[in-house]
């Protein structure tokens, strides 16, 4: 079993975790905060220095924000094509606990506003080479007793990571994720009394020289009521003895006093195993496993420290996503579009600056027979200016024609943008060649789009891990009461009949193991669209099999239900008018038959 680390020691590990984590960190927030500026444009785009030089000579710095479109397009085909998320039984897991993981998970979403947070997370890995979003349970004024899962999008200038893990989900070799932020003086002191003596004493200097950055006020005169803490969320590792039933695939950890006990079941289990001509039902697995802890910290202080704060979950809380992953080192889409969008503004700047000489070139005047040099200086470019001369007549000076180098150089510029980024015209919805079909266009639409698929596959792991995480967090903390399942879940007659057995493997993550497939959902916009041309074409190649409903019901026009409605009682009076009108021939049919039948009766 594992022993307690005293505190002395966890506090040297913790500066071990934030020294190494903190390497580089200062060239990161450099970096990510020169990707914000790009993508916001304005002056951002341009070096200081170079802006002093160019004002101090009065000549403009223009800026063609193409970098802005770019990022808008590729973040919102994200949101038009958000996945979904299902759990699926693996070994030892059933069917109905997954379907009912699966309800769970998408009202945790829900009540999250989870789909936003993962869309703000992977707009800041995009821009800054790294999105956050992290999950928790959280307990509010209204029930303080019974905690809710939250998905937060996490600031990623708060947090590292640890740089040395090889894989991009640090589940798999990462030791540490730190996370800074800014709290309240007063709530930290109520949070934790034991501390509050010392929180009182702690000034502003003895905090680490990294968490300046972004402080409440300033750095001479900082906020006295705000106060940087740190949460490191940090592995460490165990021997675990397990007691494995073969049948039902339960597993149970065994305390060391009760190793004696598990070795009488299994000596028991042996015996009758070769009496009966089996294979033992019970196995002893012996494992290095990982437990996950959390220290929080304010300056040189441990607040709080919390081993297994989610009880058997041994995830990171904290997950992160980077469109571009090679061996460990992340870029973002934007990182490769500043020095075209740089170029584009000083090529447009200085072709401004050109036109602006030029139009007033001046003129050559002859001294004593031309006009009155005064005169000609002050209103020589004004319209409709009337300007007297003696002799000679003054010459406009010829104006340098623009460098068409300049222009050329500029669209040079766009072109590289679009290239690099691999955002075409046609993904941008700008209109093709004349005559070019729609099936042209949207194959070349698709093809495109192939240029982002490393963005998306690593959004899709991310989605894969947080979906995971979601998932074990909802069995290990126990946040769902069975009302609740009933009320998310409880559509089905079969999920109602074995909700006690539901519960059961809910609550206990030793019993069956889930997985989570992630797929777009069927109703996004480009996927309900996509569908319903399908539906179209399969429709005019089988009119007869495809009725208009199912058309109507996968499309997205206007008052559907109302359309389908009318269907459905113009369908329902055609029906009644053709039973009307067969009634009718067999009343007729009947008068016809009556006189041979009293014929018949005669006779």
């Amino acid at each position: 079993m594992p022993i307690t680390m005293p505190q002395s020691t966890r506090m040297a590990k913790m500066k071990e975790f934030w020294e190494e984590g903190f390497q580089g960190w200062e060239e990161y927030v450099m970096m990510a905060v020169k990707g914000y500026a790009f993508f916001k444009g304005g002056d951002g785009q341009w070096d200081a220095a170079d802006i002093i030089a160019l004002n101090a000579k009065g000549r403009p710095h223009l800026t063609i924000n193409m970098i802005l479109p770019t990022i808008s397009l590729i973040t919102g085909y994200e949101r038009q094509n958000r996945v979904d998320t299902k759990i699926y039984p693996k070994r030892g897991g059933n069917r109905l606990t997954a379907l009912v993981l699966t309800a769970l998970s998408k009202h945790t979403e829900d009540t999250s506003n989870g789909l936003y947070e993962r869309s703000m997370m992977f707009l800041d890995g995009i821009i800054a080479r790294k999105g956050w979003i992290g999950v928790d349970i959280v307990y509010d004024d209204s029930d303080p007793f019974n905690g809710e899962i939250q998905v937060v999008r996490k600031n990623p200038f708060d947090i590292t990571e640890d740089r040395n893990c090889p894989n991009y989900d640090l589940n798999k070799g990462g030791k540490y994720i730190i996370e800074s932020y800014w709290t309240d003086k007063e709530w930290a002191g109520f949070t934790y009394p034991k501390c509050k003596v010392e929180l009182d004493k702690m000034k502003y200097d003895d905090l680490d020289s990294r968490d300046v950055y972004n402080i409440p006020g300033d750095k001479h005169n900082p906020d006295k009521f705000k106060a940087r803490m740190r949460e490191t969320w940090w592995k460490s590792y165990e021997k675990a003895i397990y007691f494995c039933d073969e049948l039902s695939l339960e597993r149970k950890r065994v305390h060391k006093s009760k190793i004696p006990l598990m070795q009488r079941i299994l000596e028991v289990d042996r015996r009758q195993a070769e009496e009966e001509g089996r294979a033992p039902q019970y196995q002893v697995r012996e494992v290095v496993i990982p437990v996950l802890n959390v220290t929080t910290t304010m300056g040189q202080i441990e607040l709080e420290h919390v081993e297994r704060p989610f009880g058997e979950m041994s995830k990171f809380p904290l997950m992160r996503f980077t469109p571009y992953w090679i061996n460990g080192d992340m870029i973002s889409v934007v990182d490769n579009l500043i020095s075209p969008q740089q170029e584009k503004n000083k090529r447009r700047s200085q072709a401004l600056h050109l036109v602006n000489t030029s139009a007033n070139s001046g003129f050559f005047n002859q001294e004593g027979e031309g006009a009155d040099k005064d005169e000609l200086e002050m209103f020589g470019s004004k319209p409709g200016v009337v300007i007297t001369y003696k002799s000679k007549m003054p010459v406009k000076i010829e104006p340098t024609s623009l460098s068409s180098a300049h222009i050329t150089l500029e669209q040079l510029a766009s072109s590289d943008i679009k290239e690099i980024s691999s955002i075409g015209d046609n993904l941008r919805g700008l209109p093709g060649d004349k005559g070019e079909s729609g099936v042209l266009d949207r194959q070349r639409q698709t093809q495109g789009l192939v240029g982002t698929e490393m963005i998306f596959d690593n959004y899709k792991l991310t989605h894969q891990i947080y979906a995971e995480t979601v998932c074990e967090l909802i069995r290990t903390g126990q946040t769902f009461s069975t009302q609740e399942v009933l009320a998310i879940a409880g559509d089905e007659k079969e999920i109602d009949a074995n909700i006690d057995q539901i519960m059961e493997a809910l609550r206990s993550i030793k019993v069956g193991k889930y997985g989570c497939k992630v797929s777009k959902s069927p109703n996004n916009p480009t996927t309900r669209d996509a569908n319903t041309k399908m539906l179209l074409d399969l429709a005019k190649a089988f009119p007869e099999v495809i009725p208009p409903e199912i058309i109507i019901e996968s499309s997205d026009v206007p008052k559907r239900e109302q359309i389908l409605e009318s269907i459905k009682a113009a369908k329902e009076a055609q029906a009644q008018a053709q039973k009307q009108l067969m009634d009718l021939e067999v009343l007729k049919i009947q008068a016809k038959n009556q006189p041979q039948k009293r014929s018949l009766q005669k006779r």
